[in-house]
């Protein structure tokens, strides 16, 4: 498990897949485009605080163990005990608070460079964070359409949540042009369609 760097100094590394992508809210000395293998993103978490509120909550990312699946996003290295202090705290305000949980998952790093593609890949322990089945915010899977007409209609204190859903297809699609995320993109398209009926 890498979460030290060769120097005395402390190092975290957090991978984000959701809005930590374009927004990660704290300080970071690097980042990296990252695979965390094994899961699968979906927008099956509820949010009544950032993305939507009590009446009509939003659709935001989480992970779901899926063994021959794998979710790209960012990994960012913290280092010393102050900032990592800091970051972490910072998402158990923005995240644990919203019925996350801290989880540790292997992350792999991407190599743009075809230098390394005959080595081994770097894989390291990222500290992320995940909402299981049993928080109360929980909504799981529905039909693709009725999530999308949901997320056009919710809105909380950061925004619309199809500006989310939005943002986070775009985003990945610049980081990472050659991969497929089927059910985000696919709700993606149900969003920008029930946009145009609303």
């Amino acid at each position: 498990m890498e979460t030290l760097s060769n120097s005395s100094n402390q190092s975290l590394w957090i991978f984000g897949y959701g809005s930590l992508i374009w927004n990660p809210g704290f300080a970071f000395a690097t980042s990296r485009k990252a695979y965390a293998i094994g899961w699968a993103r979906r927008m099956y978490q509820g949010n009544t605080y950032h993305r939507g509120d009590e009446k009509l909550p939003g659709r935001v990312a989480t992970l779901i163990e899926e063994t021959n699946s794998f979710t790209n996003g960012v990994v960012f290295r913290v280092d010393g005990k102050a900032a990592i202090t800091t970051a972490v705290k910072y998402l158990e305000q923005r995240e644990i608070d919203n019925g996350y949980s801290f989880r540790m998952v292997p992350v792999q790093i991407d190599s743009a460079s075809s230098l390394n593609r005959h080595r081994r890949p770097t894989v390291v322990m990222a500290l992320t964070c995940v909402a299981d089945k049993q928080n109360e915010l929980y909504l799981g899977p529905d039909d693709l359409i009725k999530m999308a007409r949901e997320i056009v209609t919710a809105k909380g204190c950061a925004g619309p949540n199809c500006e989310y859903v939005l943002n986070l297809a775009e985003n990945l699609r610049k980081l990472f042009p050659n991969d497929e995320d089927e059910h985000l993109f696919q709700l993606e398209q149900h969003v920008r369609m029930a946009k145009i009926r609303a």
